[in-house]
């Protein structure tokens, strides 16, 4: 009898344990007092304890009472799995919205669009735009940053290193990454995007990574439309075999600094190893950041006689075999000659 008695009351105290953590969790385990709808962020660091961190969001009037929400945790047994991060929560979220978004690391992130063709210089003033570094900083990293072979070279002029390899897409940024960590999330984007197949395909060619992306990078600063990148990748190639100059005036609004709708002949003769116009082969290094469908047009050009190109009034090119067709084709477009 004493046994079964004393089986009684130990269910009756784990019952009453269990129901008074419910009733104070339920009860005091909210925050509906502190509710003025503001968006409130904090930062977890390594090594805190569920105590300090209560203490914390108390301090930043996110939990009324730090002892609930430290009770919250224990019931929830996630003592030892609050991790760090910096996060972002609405005053008056309850202590278990609260815990659950610190158990499962939802950490706050900043987005940040690399466009496809954007250069160094571009992402580093959007950077500095939306106060999530600084564009000095981010270009001073980018200049040496090659952690990939394929990346590296002896060619000199080289202004950006990291040029042609921070690939173009949405990236979550954590709060207060650094320029150099933000760089190579970039660049480690670009060596994934580069599967297997691809740099299968490059080596087939007979073709460098390097080379394969700077070529990729003038034709996707020229391509309004990208059905005709193999096209125009095509003619850069084929002019690169008969010893011609590429003549990209991609090339010249890179050194200059700025995109211009009309290139004058003058902007042509900039001092400048990356002026295709004064000087053969490919430039020092990429000049923009190119997509995988640029650098697959390099890769499977489609085979064409034509050595010149120039764009219409809605962006499509119009292609020519001679520099005679290509003249009456700038006049046509021009209109200068009826069609």
């Amino acid at each position: 009898m004493g046994k079964k008695v004393k089986a009684a009351c130990a269910v009756l105290v784990i019952g009453a344990l269990l129901g008074g953590g419910f009733w104070y969790e339920t009860k005091y385990n909210n925050n509906a007092g502190l509710a003025t709808g503001e968006k409130v962020q904090f930062t977890v660091t390594k090594g805190m304890g569920t105590k300090e961190i209560a203490q914390m969001l108390h301090q930043k009037k996110v939990v009324a009472i730090p002892l609930t929400f430290q009770i919250a945790v224990r019931l929830r047994g996630l003592s030892s799995s609050l991790q760090a991060g910096h996060y972002v929560v609405t005053a008056g979220q309850s202590n278990q919205d609260i815990i659950s978004m610190l158990a499962e690391g939802k950490v706050h992130f900043n987005t940040l669009t690399v466009p496809e063709g954007a250069t160094i210089n571009e992402i580093a003033l959007s950077l500095e735009k939306k106060h999530l570094g600084s564009a000095e900083r981010f270009k001073a990293a980018a200049r040496t940053y090659a952690p990939y072979p394929y990346m590296q070279t002896v060619t000199p002029g080289v202004i950006y290193a990291a040029e042609g390899f921070a690939y173009p897409s949405t990236y979550n940024l954590p709060e207060g990454a650094s320029e150099q960590e933000i760089l190579a999330m970039m660049v480690k984007e670009f060596d994934k995007r580069l599967t297997p197949e691809i740099r299968s395909d490059i080596a087939k060619r007979g073709l460098a990574v390097r080379n394969v992306v700077n070529l990729a990078a003038m034709v996707e600063k020229e391509a309004t439309h990208k059905e005709e990148m193999p096209i125009i990748a095509s003619i850069f190639l084929r002019r690169m075999e008969l010893g011609m100059p590429i003549q990209s005036d991609t090339t010249v609004q890179y050194v200059l600094g700025t995109h211009k709708e009309v290139v004058t002949f003058d902007d042509l003769k900039v001092d400048s190893p990356y002026n295709t116009y004064l000087h053969e082969g490919l430039p020092p290094g990429p000049i923009a950041n190119p997509s995988m469908e640029a650098i697959e047009a390099v890769v499977h050009p489609i085979p064409t006689e034509y050595l010149y190109f120039v764009a219409d009034k809605n962006g499509y090119h119009r292609f020519s075999k001679t520099y005679e067709e290509h003249e009456q084709m700038i006049k046509k477009i021009n209109g200068d000659i009826q069609s």
